[in-house]
């Protein structure tokens, strides 16, 4: 008898291609990718021990040369593998890109495969070579996506969405400091496009509804750096469809519609402080408003169930995280929850800037000690939404999800607590090292640039306001 070690547990088509395969439900990626169905696991108890008593009598007369076969791994592969397994993860712990294998198993475009394939090329670290490989891919996908554009039924797809979406994902990826933001934004805006020709029935399919709600957040965010009008963020028809998701939803899943709305308010303030000549009596106005909605925002944090609240850990217990800034970090039940939480500290963080530049204006013209008080507690809101970024970082990398993933969600939140913490203060210094750490591990270029663009005290992309 022998025994022949332990069984591989993933499926039929992952062993005989030799993948990693992680064992998803009710199909691994790997055979969603390629549009195959997935036959199951065998049992991880079982033991390999065989009779093979002939076979080892025949091997002692005549020991036979076992020459291994090679085992061919194109580029095309290993970037989509590198792509599932950072980004899109696995039911347990989904990634950043959780959607991917529903639009695949459905709708496999040209366009969705060959931005996969440019992503997920792109991502790799370290591999300078392959740049030029995701590069090609990239142009492929651009115009596989336009041809997709030009015909009703394509256009309107999950599929094409997802594509038109992730091209944003490549120029976070291989973006340089001085074009950062105009091609993504470009992406995100172009996809907004597509959520109001898409209509209601996007909603119907997770992926569609999870890829609503991702691309009408960044697109919030993204409008604030060219100030644009509220039609641009929240025309009629994003409005109408808002109402539609937020009936989708479970309960877990209303407060990212109430935190939207709040988002959506925070910009329209934003446009009438940029863009109005404003005098003495309607800078007060303004100022009172946007305390208003301050304190809806900090009624929001307060008011969500225990399942949206998170654990502060002190690291005087002895649990010490990298990368850990200061004495605590946070646990949360999601890496999704944790996201949401730090939209709402980016958010309150430039609201409060702007309330701090409207009340130092309006306390030059009135030199009176209410505005200057007020000043002081715009710094001290800055500062502890800043703080509890950084505590939320540690719980990226021990979440589950994959850390790669995980850091697509930080970018955001860290440059914005970063952007306007006091110069040479230690949690911006903290903040720009850790972009740059995030650059430099994941290959995303965009944390790179966003520390550049804060190093540089660039400003005239965000708060005109003096």
């Amino acid at each position: 008898m022998i025994y022949r070690g332990k069984i591989s547990l993933g499926c039929a088509l992952c062993r005989k291609r030799r993948l990693a395969c992680d064992r998803g439900r009710p199909s691994c990626s790997q055979c969603l990718r390629v549009n195959k169905k997935c036959y199951g696991y065998r049992d991880p108890n079982a033991l390999r021990v065989y009779d093979q008593t002939k076979e080892v009598i025949t091997r002692s007369a005549t020991v036979e040369r076992i020459v291994p076969q090679p085992v061919s791994i194109t580029n095309d592969d290993r970037a989509i593998s590198h792509l599932f397994h950072y980004y899109v993860g696995t039911v347990q712990n989904p990634g950043v890109m959780s959607y991917l294998p529903a639009l695949l198993s459905t709708d496999p475009s040209p366009a969705l495969q060959a931005t996969i394939k440019a992503i997920g090329l792109a991502s790799i670290p370290r591999r300078p070579e392959l740049k030029r490989l995701a590069a090609e891919q990239y142009g492929i996908a651009l115009r596989a996506t336009n041809n997709a554009l030009r015909h009703p039924d394509s256009a309107l797809s999950d599929s094409t969405l997802g594509a038109v979406f992730l091209l944003g994902g490549y120029e976070m990826i291989t973006c340089q400091a001085s074009d950062f933001l105009h091609n993504w934004i470009n992406h995100v805006h172009g996809a907004t496009k597509l959520l109001e020709l898409r209509g209601a029935g996007q909603l119907d399919t997770q992926a569609g509804l999870e890829l609503f709600i991702i691309v009408r957040i960044q697109n919030a965010i993204s409008s604030m750096f060219f100030r644009l009008p509220s039609h641009s963020y929240n025309s009629p028809k994003i409005a109408a469809l808002s109402e539609a998701a937020r009936a989708k939803g479970n309960q877990h899943f209303q407060p990212i519609e109430d935190l939207f709305d709040l988002l959506v308010e925070m910009n329209d303030l934003y446009i009438e402080a940029d863009g109005a000549k404003l005098n003495h009596e309607s800078i007060e106005s303004w100022i009172a408003r946007a305390l208003h909605l301050d304190a809806k925002l900090q009624s929001w944090a307060i008011s969500q169930s225990s399942f949206w609240q998170y654990t502060v850990v002190d690291r005087s217990l002895g649990n010490h995280i990298y990368p850990m800034y200061g004495d605590r970090y946070h646990v949360y039940n999601s890496v999704v929850i944790a996201s949401i939480w730090n939209h709402y500290r980016q958010t309150r963080i430039i609201l409060n800037q702007i309330i701090k530049s409207m009340s130092l204006r309006l306390g030059a013209l009135q030199q009176t000690p209410e505005y200057q008080l007020l000043v002081l507690e715009c710094i001290a809101n800055i500062a502890q939404m800043a703080d509890e970024i950084c505590a939320s970082v540690p719980y990226h990398f021990i979440s589950g999800e994959v850390v790669f993933g995980g850091t697509f969600r930080l970018l955001w939140p860290l440059f914005f607590a970063a952007k306007f913490a006091p110069t040479e203060s230690a949690v911006r210094e903290w903040i720009l090292h850790t972009l740059d750490e995030i650059g430099r591990s994941t290959g995303l270029q965009q944390a790179i640039g966003m520390s550049k663009v804060v190093t540089e005290e660039n400003l005239s992309l965000i708060l005109p306001v003096a």
